[in-house]
Order: structure tokens, then sequence, then C-alpha cells
């Protein structure tokens, strides 16, 4: 059982979504084998009568789902532009003040490496980043990548995590550190915006950074190891309330990424668990790098949600899942 410390920041496959599968293949061999094609899939689906379909309006009907039986249109945006503050701060440290000194570029989506940064070299003011988003048609939900400064790998800054940390380091040599050896004090972060803004922020939303030396201490101690190769998503699934939401599991779209999944467990993120906790929290270890695309499913087998992010190697992509058809 691996366990990681991080408060405030880090699916199994969902099994349940097989049984939406096994309702649709029982609607195709109805309408193929008695040509009932007036009865229709949904007709099908909502027998209440089977446990082994899942009804499509079981889930919605409890509080705090009610959005998914009559989605709303999201909220158009107002402005070209709007205004957004974002606190950095650390992870381990459960957010208790904010993390300074750090960089960031704004993103757009589907730019998995920020290639054509919408903008650059935005600076912390007392770990504050104050900028402005287009909004287009329908909100802004590109991503901000936060970076902090790098130390050589055997600097005091990493501690006794000094040795592991050169592992992100593979061309330095320790007994004569030179720049070939700096690494981030901070892991790379790429904080998505889900639901799209689409108006100016009424309050700051923070962004959890995570010590390069706490995460490996912790792997290290629990037996874990990280591929700097790979990244790390943290999902935190919120139902129709924005509240977040327990009993969720979470599931790559690619069944072949070989990522390791955890929910956050009064929170520590571990393997022990199943579905999220009172966070709401969980993620993948090891994400290959790319666009991919999270769903997530309730303990019904109804999939609440999609959400699709990039994920970079050695870096950390944070979002909100929030309940969409």
């Amino acid at each position: 059982m691996r366990r990681l410390g991080m408060r405030g920041g880090l699916a199994r496959h969902a099994l349940g979504a097989g049984h939406v599968q096994a309702a649709a293949a029982s609607c195709r061999f109805g309408l193929l084998a008695l040509a009932l094609a007036e009865i229709g899939c949904a007709a099908i689906v909502d027998f209440p009568e089977d446990p082994q379909l899942v009804t499509q309006t079981a889930l919605s009907s409890e509080p705090g789902w009610g959005c998914l039986a009559e989605p709303t249109q999201p909220a158009a945006p107002i402005a070209a532009m709007a205004r957004v503050r974002v606190m950095a701060c650390d992870a381990l440290r459960n957010c208790s003040g904010p993390v300074t000194g750090l960089t960031a570029r704004l993103c757009t989506k589907i730019d998995v490496d920020c290639t054509t940064p919408l903008f650059e070299d935005l600076a912390d003011t007392g770990g504050f980043f104050d900028f402005d988003v287009p909004t287009g048609f329908m909100g802004f939900d590109g991503y901000l990548e936060v970076s902090s400064h790098a130390e050589p790998c055997t600097s005091p800054a990493f501690g006794e995590a000094g040795p592991l940390v050169c592992g992100f380091a593979p061309q330095c040599n320790p007994a004569a550190p030179d720049a070939s050896c700096d690494v981030p004090v901070y892991l790379r972060f790429l904080h998505f915006f889900n639901p799209p803004i689409t108006a100016d922020a009424t309050e700051p939303t923070p962004i959890t950074l995570v010590p390069t030396s706490g995460l490996l201490n912790i792997l290290r101690t629990t037996g874990g190891s990280f591929d700097p190769t790979g990244g790390v998503v943290i999902v935190t699934a919120r139902d129709c309330d924005g509240t977040p939401a327990a009993g969720i599991t979470y599931a790559l779209s690619d069944a072949e990424a070989p990522a390791t999944v955890m929910y956050m467990d009064n929170g520590i993120l571990s393997d022990a668990r199943d579905a999220t906790d009172a966070s709401g929290i969980g993620g993948f270890v090891g994400v290959p790098r790319g666009y991919t695309n999270i769903d997530a499913y309730a303990a019904s087998g109804e999939r609440i949600g999609r959400v699709g992010v990039q994920v970079a190697p050695g870096s950390i992509t944070n979002i909100t899942l929030v309940p969409t058809r």
C-alpha cells in the first residue's frame, strides 16, 4: 500500500461503467432481434425492475445531483477578457502561507508544452498572480503553468532527499555540481480552469504546489517511486452545489495508460481507498505525456462527468471535475 501525505492537493477504472455498456448492448440486441424500434433505448435503460441496469434518473434525483437531470446552459461570457487572481501555497504545509519567487505562463488547453503562451513572464506578488484571460465564446478553459526557481540537487534546500532529487538531473555529477544539477524546488504545476472562466473572479483561486523534496521523501518512506518522464494528475470532484463529492471513482480514458490510481484518505493520498472521501480528491501517478480524458463515476456506476487535461513530464496537473452529461 502506498500513501502520499499531500493535504489539499493529489481510480481504479470504474467497474460501474460496465452496467451502462451492458444496458446499451441489451438495447441493441432488443432492437435487432425483436425489431421494437418504437421502444427506444431509454425505455430499456429505465426499467427499475432490473438491478443490473443503471437508471439515468436515479442519481440525478439525489441531493446535489439535480443538474444531471436538468442541465443548464453555461453562463455566457459578459466581456472579452476576465480578471483572475491565483494564490500559490505549499500543499505539504496545508496552504498555511503563500509561496513566493514564482514565475508563470498562461496557456491554451491544447498546448501541452505551452510553446505558444498567451502570456508569459508572469511573476508573483507575495504569492499572488493577477492576470486577464480571453473568454471567447464559452469561457477560458486553458491552464496556468507555474514554475519555481531551481537549486542544485546537492543543495541543503532539498535536505536528506537530495540523492533522490538528483534523479531528476541524470546528467548531474553530485561530486562536482554545476548547472546540469539544477532541479526546481517545487514541481512544475499545470492548473486547468474548470468550469471555464466567463467573468471576473470574486475570490482568489488557490494553487497547491508540491515541494520536490517532500514528494520524493514521502515516496521513499512508503516504497513508491516517481518517474520524471511521466506526470501526476490531481482531480477534485464537485457536485451540482459545488461541494466536494465523496464516493466518486476516476478512470483515464486511455485504459492502457500505466498509471497508479490513488484517493485522498483523511489528508493522505493512498491506494488503500477505492473512491473519494469527503474531499473529493483523487488522482493518478505516472501518467504518460499528452492529452487525456478523465471520467468520474458515482457508486451507482453512472458517469457524472468527464474532463480533459494535458499531462507533462515531471509535472503535476490539477483540475476540478464538475457534473456533465
